[in-house]
């Protein structure tokens, strides 16, 4: 069986959940706490056995906050003592002069701290505390006063887009020994955040220029969250890059470990591999099923399956989950199209045939498929085979069921935009982006695109509108709710 190549380089350990802050991305949704069940101290000591049994990775100690734990440095030394490399990610607000010794002392090798904003006013409105921003900055002094290694992360969403540059700025200048930047998970917390989350092109721009100006940048830049990086970066630069790893590296080289012991693929991918209270780390890493399929690059679907960059990138299976239910699915935010994905075929009589069946609806049966096979002479197996490669090749957008959403509690409207011919492959390519749109097309007029939108609320449906015209310029839209309903019997003849 072909898989990536697997050596364990790097854990997640989420030391504590607890958290003296509220940020309004946080994948755990962390508040003060405390949280029961948290592994205690003998039982981080026999994980960080376990873990050295396997290999020598790189072990984060993050949270919550992991300075809220009172027996952080012993946990630290004991790592440095079975040879772990072992660094720290801290909001930065409880670090001084004693506490920093104390890490350095206990073998910490780099501490990174978040800056989401370049001054208080972007910064603190992240964190949801006053405050937040001049802490971090006093903590960062106390590094650098003990010649404290420390990074700066920033995790990126159109609220923060603008300052990028700014925050980048201030990070060389507060003499950090790297600047990560972390694309947003809608996941936790960060759910909230959705209607304020970057086009896949907008992306693409960020990453592009960061690629462009890592070539002469003074500091170590990496994107995490963001494996088409990896892609964009040699398309860019036109090598590798010395040292780079690979984009998604959940369950391949690197894993998540919760504050209860669950092991999963990453933080943001929520999949239960195993529990170190219940089996031993070094056989979840090892004969977990998710990650056996996340290893085998064959069982990755839509157009990450035909990539060329699937070994280097192979998207972000968080997101995909997040999106679509199925951690195996394509990246949502890359706009690369594959060399390996064949063009679309000419439909033969057969292809034709079953688009009008289909159109008609998937018979109430146990093996649908089958009896649809049967009306246009076709076995079942060809039926779904045909099917398949109709929607990878884009002549089939979706196939699903149609609900009564007013029925069940959510709201609709059908919006008209008048968009500029220059704007409008951008333009849709933004709205089929959205879990919100359930089909769109063009018609003849002004108002040239038109796009249905159903969410659990007005007040969401107003959001996304507001976003969509803030992200694309699009600004001449008219939503029209439905005030009498008629069911019609669109079909296409083909």
């Amino acid at each position: 069986m072909r898989t990536f190549p697997t050596q364990l380089r790097l854990v997640a350990w989420e030391i504590t959940r607890s958290c003296n802050l509220s940020c309004i991305h946080c994948r755990a949704s962390s508040k003060k706490g405390p949280y029961e069940g948290e592994l205690n101290t003998d039982e981080c000591f026999k994980l960080l056995t376990d873990i050295a049994q396997i290999g020598k990775p790189v072990v984060i100690l993050t949270g919550g906050e992991p300075l809220l734990r009172a027996d952080i440095t012993e946990i630290a030394a004991y790592g440095t003592k079975l040879g772990l490399k072992m660094v720290m990610a801290t909001n930065g607000i409880l670090l001084n002069g004693e506490t920093v010794s104390a890490l350095k002392e206990a073998g910490i090798k780099r501490v990174s701290v978040s800056l989401d904003g370049h001054k208080a006013e972007i910064h603190d409105r992240y964190r949801g505390v006053t405050g937040a921003f001049s802490g971090a900055l006093r903590g960062i002094e106390a590094l650098k006063a003990k010649d404290m290694e420390f990074q700066i992360n920033t995790t990126i969403s159109a609220e923060n887009l603008a300052h990028l540059k700014y925050i980048h700025r201030l990070t060389v200048d507060l003499g950090a020994k790297a600047h990560h930047i972390f694309l947003l998970v809608p996941v936790g917390r960060g759910k909230a955040m959705e209607e304020v989350d970057i086009t896949p092109e907008k992306y693409e721009e960020i990453l592009a220029w960061f690629a462009d100006h890592s070539r002469e940048c003074p500091i170590e830049l990496k994107a995490t969250c963001a494996p088409h990086y990896y892609r964009i970066y040699r398309e860019v630069t036109g090598h590798g890059g010395q040292g780079m790893t690979r984009g998604c590296l959940g369950g391949i080289s690197f894993c998540f470990i919760s504050h209860r012991g669950q092991v999963q693929p990453c933080g943001y991918l929520e999949l239960n591999c195993g529990n170190i209270r219940e089996e031993g780390f070094a056989h979840i890493w090892e004969k977990s099923e998710i990650f056996q399929k996340l290893r085998n690059p064959l069982n990755y679907k839509g157009k990450c399956g035909k990539c060329e960059f699937i070994s280097i990138c192979g998207g972000c299976r968080a997101r995909a989950y997040e999106l679509t239910g199925d951690f195996l699915a394509e990246e949502p935010l890359c706009t690369y199209q594959p060399k390996n994905l064949s063009p679309p075929k000419k439909l033969d009589e057969k292809d034709r045939a079953l688009l009008n069946a289909i159109q008609a609806g998937l018979p109430l049966e146990p093996t649908p498929f089958s009896v649809m096979g049967q009306k246009v002479g076709l076995s079942e197996e060809a039926v779904i085979t045909r099917l398949r490669a109709m929607k990878e090749n884009g002549i089939i957008r979706r196939i699903g069921a149609f609900f009564d959403a007013p029925r069940m509690g959510f709201a609709s409207t059908l919006v008209a935009a008048r968009c500029p011919e220059e704007k409008e492959k951008d333009f849709i390519k933004f709205i089929n982006s959205s879990p919100y749109v359930t089909h769109n097309y063009r018609r003849r007029g002004e108002h040239n695109i038109w796009f249905t939108v159903i969410a659990p609320s007005e007040r969401e449906i107003e959001a996304f509108l507001s976003s969509l015209r803030r992200e694309t310029g699009v600004t001449d839209m008219v939503s029209m709710k439905a005030t009498k309903r008629f069911k019609i019997d669109a079909r296409f003849e083909v």
